[in-house]
């Protein structure tokens, strides 16, 4: 039975660059796909692009391409750019630094200790969308990813 070849993953380093007998620079990638296996994946400037730009993917998420010699970057273009997937990544971070979020009093989660029946007005609230775009963002990224995923959520 042969093994499927992902077809995205993590860029997880850069291994090494070279240059090939006809003169085509390319790198050779270590991936990490969403059952953390590990592949190696070249990235050939001709299909790529700039080689200078490929460092700006480590740590993302990366679309491939299988080929019968093995697994390639698609090009520049069909990736998702890094600032993109820094955002997405950074929004929950930022809505929660600016706190500019409208708030609906009916949905809010009152921290009270150990008990939840009583609603204290002076308690400090946590927005509940705000525990449902964490809860979202997770789940998106794990089914994106296709990683199992367990969430928990601790209020203190």
């Amino acid at each position: 039975m042969t093994k499927s070849l992902p077809t995205s993953g993590i860029l997880h380093q850069i291994n090494w660059h070279g240059t090939s007998p006809y003169g085509v620079p390319f790198a050779v990638v270590s991936i990490i796909d969403a059952a953390n296996n590990l592949h190696r994946a070249l990235v050939c400037s001709r299909r790529f692009g700039d080689l200078s730009r490929l460092s700006e993917f480590e740590g993302l998420r990366v679309n491939l391409v299988a080929t019968p010699n093995g697994l390639q970057l698609r090009s520049i273009v069909e990736q998702i750019p890094p600032e993109q997937q820094l955002e997405e990544d950074g929004h929950l971070e930022a809505m929660h630094e600016h706190g500019d979020a409208p708030v609906d009093a009916a949905n809010q989660i009152h921290v009270l200790g150990t008990s939840l029946d009583a609603v204290d007005p002076t308690a400090e609230t946590i927005p509940l969308n705000k525990l449902q775009e964490v809860a979202a963002t997770v789940a998106k990224l794990a089914r994106d990813l296709r990683l199992p995923t367990c969430m928990w959520i601790h209020l203190p």
